[in-house]
């Protein structure tokens, strides 16, 4: 009997940690995939060939996740998050590969970063994450990001002439978003500058920095953002040229109405490819859903590249006037669950005469004649878990 409880006692000192350690976890797994198949026509390649007409599958927006947080004293938390691109599908859209998410790498390529918050200071985090301004477009867009859906390559990223982007994530960064206050918010972001330990030039900074003031109290939301990219092309890679910079200005609302949302976003870009070449594209975005009765819903936007003015002498290729580019999109959603979706999406994208750069979607085709249409019917279903 007494070698029975001995062993009973040993047993309950180690189980002890482990129960503890289990009640203790926070950490939980979430993700989501998505899928979309595009049937698209248009986009002549000279005078004499008739419209292409070409289909493609897409996973942009996948992604496996992991969090968790831990309560310290004061009121604090420690907290962290590693998320994972899953593009499952990506490459099999053929020539028109852009629709899966930029971000390449293994685990922990997208938003993932360690940090400390509590209720009075806000959060401060380092590691990889999206840009404030980035933020700012994500939250008043409606319509989609990347793949078929998308729409950034009209609105913050290289399209058409014009090649500065500031849909960015980005890693080596430090951040702090603030507690709200009476309905007000900051988000604010820097990257460190090891980007110049890894080229010959002096004076490469290549930090990116970025902030937004935002509101939301009620039925309304709004927010103002801003960039700037200091020798930081292309969103993370330190370029050759001393004194480079990109910059970009965003204004963003939204206002929810019984069953209706609106959102709108306009774009102010200026960017430096060259130490001697400035290139500046104003883009917005108008666009609203709409929920029928039950699970069915409505969403319809229209977004604009504006012309991509430059500084250069002469006619310069898809620069100057009439080089931007319209975009209609109206689709159906069904929630088919909480965390099921699926719908169909038309979406037609019209480049004027001097513009070959803007196509349907996120995606770019190459060779087409300038003033030329793409259109696509779209599928897509999406699982969150």
């Amino acid at each position: 009997m007494k070698q029975k409880l001995i062993a009973v006692a040993v047993a309950g000192i180690f189980a002890a940690p482990a129960v503890a350690l289990a009640q203790a976890s926070t950490v939980q797994i979430y993700g989501t995939l998505n899928a979309e198949y595009g049937f698209a026509g248009g986009a002549n390649k000279s005078a004499t060939t008739t419209s292409n007409r070409w289909d493609g599958l897409n996973s942009g927006s996948s992604n496996l996740g992991f969090k968790g947080e831990e309560k310290l004293a004061g009121g604090t938390s420690a907290w962290f998050q590693c998320e994972t691109d899953l593009g499952f599908l990506k490459g099999d859209q053929g020539t028109l590969a852009n629709g899966s998410p930029a971000t390449q790498g293994g685990w922990c390529s997208r938003n993932s970063a360690l940090g400390l918050k509590s209720n009075d200071f806000g959060s401060f985090y380092i590691g990889t994450w999206d840009s404030p301004t980035k933020r700012v477009v994500a939250q008043h867009r409606i319509l989609g990001e990347t793949g078929w859906h998308g729409v950034q390559g009209m609105l913050i990223s290289n399209g058409g002439g014009f090649t500065g982007t500031y849909s960015a994530r980005n890693s080596n960064s430090i951040n702090y978003d603030s507690p709200s206050f009476a309905g007000f918010t900051v988000n604010a972001q820097t990257t460190s500058t090891k980007q110049a330990s890894t080229v010959t030039t002096a004076g490469l900074k290549g930090r990116s920095t970025s902030f937004s003031l935002n509101y939301g109290a009620g039925p309304l939301a709004a927010s103002l953002g801003y960039t700037a990219q200091d020798d930081n092309r292309s969103g993370g890679s330190a370029g050759g040229v001393n004194g480079r910079k990109d910059t970009a200005m965003v204004l963003g609302a939204s206002y929810t109405i019984g069953a209706a949302k609106i959102g709108v976003l306009y774009i102010d870009g200026t960017s430096q490819p060259t130490a001697t070449t400035e290139l500046k594209r104003k883009s917005w975005n108008i666009a609203g859903t709409y929920n029928l009765s039950g699970p069915h819903s409505i969403v319809a936007g229209y977004t604009v590249a504006g012309d991509t003015k430059t500084n250069e002498a002469g006619v310069v290729a898809e620069r100057g006037d009439n080089t931007g580019a319209d975009q209609y999109t109206i689709g159906y959603q069904n929630a088919l669950s909480k965390r099921t979706t699926a719908g169909v999406t038309y979406m037609y994208a019209k480049n004027d005469s001097r513009a070959t750069g803007y196509s349907v979607g996120n995606n770019h085709m190459a060779g087409m004649v300038a003033g030329e249409s793409t259109s696509v019917v779209a599928l897509q279903m999406t699982h969150k878990f």
